[in-house]
């Protein structure tokens, strides 16, 4: 297997897996000028929509098989549950391997 075509296994509990290629940086460089651009819907703080929009690009340029019967497509890879998204992107490179906490107000109520 060449540096070009390093595939990873990355294991997502209860015996599935994503198999994932590691972004080029020619890939992050387009997937984050992309993300740049995108429309932020009414709502949505900037950043956060950026996130979700860079993340959504990187698992559809990376993840190349996984164990599940449906076919790999850009529209399967959206219906992929919250909480993967951050294992998946933290093998890649991207983040960290869990969902951040929320930010906002801290409650005064106890």
């Amino acid at each position: 297997m060449g540096l070009l075509n390093q595939r990873k296994r990355v294991d997502l509990g209860d015996g599935e897996w994503v198999e994932v290629r590691p972004l080029s940086i020619g890939a992050l460089r387009a997937m984050r000028q992309k993300a740049a651009a995108i429309v932020v819907p009414e709502g949505e703080e900037k950043e956060e929509a950026q996130g979700f929009e860079l993340s959504k690009l990187a698992l559809q340029a990376c993840i190349v098989a996984w164990s599940d019967e449906a076919p790999v497509t850009p529209e399967n890879i959206d219906q992929l549950p919250y909480t993967l998204m951050f294992k998946i992107t933290a093998a890649v490179g991207l983040g960290e391997p869990e969902a951040p906490l929320p930010t906002g107000p801290t409650s005064t109520e106890s």
